[in-house]
């Protein structure tokens, strides 16, 4: 997809570290006020109060050169005190500096991988793209229409075939595997257990797909609209315009439909009983993926490098995290969203209470692509890699 939205204006984390105090210096500082404080009374004492007699002036006059000592005095403290502020400030100075290089020290360490116990990388004989989990299998399904179906238990690939054309999403239900093609203008059903195409139904240039109900949920990019769609006859029940180019949808219990429109920069809600446009949130430039959960969507800003996190219950973006070049999908497992950042080669692992990078996982990159697809299931996270031709499982230790 060439087209690209204007940025949104959106938010980015800074990463910079803790303020540092002074204590020192701060006590220096009142030691030189006290001074400062003693200097003037001794001068009010000096300069004494009008009205005095002839004998108090004939006095003062005959003290006159033990006041003008004094004076020198006071002007000798005054400059030392000053001399000690400027040494001060100097020092402050020197200490902001060291504090801002320690910053800068910091903000570029570099954020640690997942070791490489956690990560296998599991062979397909077709390209991956994007990939789904559910019933206890894996589908895959690669960018030129061939899937893969791959057993958790054992992590082989059990069935291969060629779906379409020109694949998009891939969808495993409980009894199916659905996938878009793209340039085939249609939505494919493979029956998983005799490893046969079971049905293809027209549809224009299908992308994002989701499951609602007994029926599904489509994104056609091309036409701009969602679509509700019945499985077993390919007939569209409903439909809205949503003004943009849809790519990735999802369907919620509390909040609805969402669809994540690219060249708008925008991610839409529709009442899933009326089906119609209730919300309309900018989120950034070219968002392709989306993901819900608690009441959040985050949301893959491809032509930004950003994930915009949205408060469903407001429709306001309340982060919004640089990534890195290319981010395609996301997924969340426990207290962390997983974002495929595509161009990049990375998996990058978010803490979805700070929101900060966690972990950043090389899973390689190539003219070809990147980790795309991303899905949650059977207690592993599993990325597809395009240019790859494999799936990397991801499963972490507990505790």
């Amino acid at each position: 997809m060439s087209d690209t939205a204007p940025s949104s204006g959106t938010r980015l984390l800074r990463s910079s570290g803790d303020t540092i105090a002074s204590p020192c210096i701060s006590c220096a500082v009142r030691v030189c006020a006290a001074v400062l404080a003693l200097v003037a009374l001794s001068a009010l004492g000096l300069t004494g109060c009008g009205g005095s007699s002839p004998e108090a002036v004939d006095e003062e006059s005959s003290s006159a050169p033990s006041n003008a000592g004094d004076a020198e005095v006071a002007d000798d403290a005054a400059a030392s005190v000053q001399a000690d502020l400027e040494a001060i400030e100097s020092e402050l100075a020197a200490s902001q500096d060291r504090i801002a290089a320690l910053e800068a020290e910091l903000s570029v360490q570099p954020i640690p991988a997942l070791p490489g116990t956690a990560l296998r990388r599991i062979i397909v004989a077709a390209d991956a793209k994007f990939v789904s989990v559910g019933a206890d299998s894996v589908a895959v399904v690669g960018p030129f229409g061939a899937y893969a179906a791959i057993d958790p238990a054992t992590n082989t690939v059990t069935a291969t075939g060629l779906v379409a054309s020109a694949a998009t999403r891939v969808l495993r239900t409980r009894s199916a595997m659905w996938a878009t093609n793209y340039d085939g203008n249609e939505i494919v059903r493979v029956d998983p257990i005799a490893d046969v195409v079971y049905s293809t139904f027209s549809f224009p240039a299908p992308d994002g797909l989701a499951k609602d109900g007994p029926t599904l949920i489509v994104a056609s990019h091309d036409e701009a609209f969602i679509a509700r769609v019945s499985p077993e006859s390919g007939e569209i029940l409903n439909q809205v315009d949503v003004q943009g180019k849809p790519t990735a949808v999802v369907v919620t219990a509390d909040f609805g439909v969402w669809a994540a429109i690219f060249d708008t920069g925008e991610l839409v809600q529709i009442d899933p009983e009326s089906f119609e446009i209730t919300a309309r949130v900018i989120v950034g430039a070219g968002p392709v993926g989306v993901t819900v959960d608690t009441g959040l969507a985050w949301v893959a800003n491809h032509e930004e490098g950003t994930v915009a996190v949205v408060d469903l219950a407001t429709f306001e973006v309340v982060e919004t995290i640089a990534v890195g070049a290319g981010p395609t999908e996301v997924a969340m497992l426990g207290d962390h969203a997983w974002v495929t950042v595509t161009d990049a080669g990375n998996l990058i692992q978010i803490d979805t209470e700070t929101y900060k990078i966690v972990t950043q996982t090389p899973l390689g990159t190539s003219s070809r692509g990147g980790p795309t697809g991303i899905a949650v299931g059977n207690g592993s996270i599993w990325v597809a890699v395009q240019g790859e031709r494999s799936v990397v499982r991801v499963t972490l230790p507990e505790g």
